[in-house]
């Protein structure tokens, strides 16, 4: 692909215009700090196949012709933003190579306590916070101990 497909390409992910307005966007910015975001969307992108994508819209990408253990890869929906938790386990485990099935093709028996893998919360108002936590809104009784009184008999 020639240097204008690639702009092109990049334009195109990150709705902009014109190269003037991408160059002058938080997104270059993001992209020239995190090599990922470039290397996925420019090189390893367009090389791929596309294999399958989940339900949080990743998409993954095979190529035979890269050396073992770079073969396969994910683009995640928010490019810009985006987290590994948001990698369901039958995909990571397609990814790291754990196992060969497809699980577009491929029906994973599901034990019986399994719930939908969802992205963390960590850093977000939905997070966990314990009892003794400063953003929890049920604040602690922070008394050790409580002084035993005897009943008094009338």
């Amino acid at each position: 692909m020639s240097v204008s497909g690639y702009i092109g390409r990049l334009l195109d992910v990150s709705n902009k215009k014109s190269l003037a307005s991408f160059l002058g966007s938080w997104e270059f910015g993001k992209m020239l700090l995190d090599g990922n975001l470039a290397h996925n969307i420019l090189f390893r992108g367009p090389s791929g196949n596309l294999v399958g994508t989940d339900y949080h819209g990743n998409k993954y990408y095979e190529n035979n012709t890269h050396t073992y253990a770079r073969r396969r890869w994910v683009v995640f929906a928010d490019k810009f933003d985006y987290n590994i938790t948001s990698v369901p386990p039958e995909w990571h485990g397609w990814l790291n190579y754990i196992n060969d099935y497809n699980p577009t093709q491929h029906k994973f028996k599901q034990p019986i306590y399994q719930i939908e893998a969802y992205v963390t919360r960590t850093g977000t108002p939905k997070a966990y916070n314990p009892k003794g936590s400063w953003f929890n809104p049920q604040k602690r009784n922070w008394k050790k101990y409580e002084e035993w009184t005897p009943e008094q008999k009338a």
